[in-house]
């Protein structure tokens, strides 16, 4: 099982430096600053590969399907560990190196994070200003997402109402007028 925790912590300080626009025009420029690959910019998918010593180092860029020029950008994410299915004894490793990145993440950032989460996957959200950055461990697996403000404010809000529609407010939906 190999993390790859120097070069991730370098491609957060890149993306945290980056005058982002949050379109693919964005993504050659910033993979030449991280040492990645772009290809197929014109398709709807962009492919992209990173040059992290991990088993998977393809990273995927997530762009709207929209004739709109140049196309919004909503997020990149990439792997900061090897992918291992099946395998429960690297789930403490992953932990381990899960903890390690996201405090050298945490000196970096000079903030604390804007939200977490623990099922089924451990996370921390940061709210930069102009990056919304996602860190995460999963049984098999440890990922950063590089997501644009607009969409993750447009992603919370369905994921608010999605929360009000699965508890509703009891005294609004029983009163009788």
């Amino acid at each position: 099982m190999r993390v790859d925790l120097e070069r991730t912590v370098q491609v957060v300080q890149a993306a945290t430096d980056f005058d982002w626009t949050w379109t693919v025009d964005d993504l050659p420029g910033f993979a030449e600053q991280v040492g990645w690959q772009v290809g197929n910019l014109g398709q709807r998918s962009p492919t992209m590969t990173t040059n992290l010593e991990v088993n998977r180092v393809d990273a995927m860029a997530y762009v709207e399907d929209t004739r709109a020029m140049p196309r919004p950008l909503n997020s990149v994410e990439f792997y900061f560990s090897d992918v291992v299915r099946d395998d429960p004894t690297v789930k403490p490793f992953l932990d381990s190196a899960f903890d390690e990145l996201v405090q050298r993440v945490f000196v970096l950032v000079g903030q604390c994070p804007t939200g977490w989460w623990i099922n089924p996957s451990r996370g921390l959200r940061w709210d930069l200003p102009n990056l919304v950055l996602q860190i995460s461990v999963r049984d098999h697996s440890g990922d950063v997402e590089l997501i644009s403000p607009v969409y993750k404010a447009w992603r919370d809000g369905i994921d608010k109402r999605i929360e009000e529609e699965a508890n509703p407010d009891q005294e609004r939906v029983w009163r009788f007028d």
